[in-house]
């Protein structure tokens, strides 16, 4: 028990200190370049954040298990609404720039939609994951091309970006400094608590789900409180829409890709009309007043609380 106690507190320092490194070069880089925090999390801290689960999705694929990385994916996406962003919301309302939140959340949902489209007729052909890949990179360099766009407009009358102390490569290196420690530390921890709650005699079927859940979003959970620390929780917002439509296009259709799957059963129809009911009440809540409030927080909290219960009580989204 002992070793699992130390990796436990290894990675919460690893988190900690990951999560400062990662937040604080986001923003240096933001204020070099000129692009909105918004933007910056929306793309390069969503493909960082997601970049392991693109992994998992290749070897899940190549080992003949493509619907485990689905499986993660669609889990990610719930996780990352219900839980990252109702935390966000619960300890400090969030402010929603209109013409930064509606474009990636509508691409969201709509990339949801195409998801179960293709699903519809239980299976995910190769073509269909060629589909969502396209899908994923095409957002990417639309965001990238409307925000450098933005940013150049911007430029003309109040100039690019502020010079920080740290050369732009140092920034560089504590960005993927920052990502990687949060990334394993995430791993750390949630190996160790695995261990030690079966130790401690919990049930497996509780651990298992329990700690699947955390470990999907902890990257995210992470970023989501040093901005809030920061007083940048838009750079948290864009983290999880931008984590969400790679989720959805990049890492399901990687594992399509390499190899076409069928569903399981109706366990995977509830858990995508899961997602899709957390797509639609992200995309309600944040068109409503321009924030997400604390009473939306608390919504999307007890959205998430009754799609887990039902997970627990029923085995049905498993």
């Amino acid at each position: 028990m002992l070793i699992y106690t130390a990796l436990f507190i290894a990675g919460v320092l690893l988190l900690v200190k990951g999560g400062n490194y990662f937040v604080n070069s986001s923003l240096l880089f933001a204020r070099r370049t000129g692009f909105s925090r918004m933007f910056i999390g929306g793309t390069i801290m969503s493909v960082a954040t997601t970049s392991p689960e693109l992994v998992v999705s290749a070897t899940a694929s190549l080992q003949g298990n493509p619907e485990l990385a689905v499986g993660n994916a669609v889990g990610s996406v719930i996780a990352n609404i219900g839980l990252v962003v109702g935390v966000t919301a619960l300890i400090s309302p969030v402010r929603v720039k209109k013409e930064e939140f509606y474009l990636p959340v509508r691409i969201m949902l709509i990339s949801g939609v195409l998801l179960a489209l293709i699903i519809a007729d239980g299976s995910v052909p190769r073509w269909a994951g060629l589909l969502l890949l396209m899908a994923g990179l095409g957002y990417l360099v639309m965001d990238t091309f409307l925000n450098t766009r933005r940013r150049n407009n911007n430029a003309s009358t109040s100039g690019l970006g502020h010079e920080d102390e740290y050369p732009l490569f140092r920034n560089i290196i504590f960005f993927l400094l920052g990502a990687g420690l949060v990334i394993l530390g995430s791993r750390l921890l949630v190996y160790s608590s695995l261990n030690l709650a079966l130790l401690l005699g919990l049930p497996p079927l509780f651990v298992g789900l329990s700690m699947v859940a955390l470990g999907t979003s902890l990257p995210e959970l992470v970023t989501a409180i040093m901005s809030l620390k920061r007083g940048v929780a838009d750079l948290s917002l864009g983290n999880i829409l931008g984590a969400n439509i790679l989720n959805i296009t990049m890492v399901t259709g990687l594992a399509a890709s390499i190899l076409p799957f069928e569903l399981r059963g109706r366990e995977d129809i509830y858990s995508l009309l899961a997602m899709l009911v957390f797509l639609l009440l992200l995309f309600f809540l944040g068109r409503s007043g321009g924030r997400l409030s604390r009473q939306e927080g608390v919504i999307l909290l007890v959205f998430y609380s009754v799609y887990i219960i039902m997970v627990f009580r029923g085995g049905i989204l498993f």
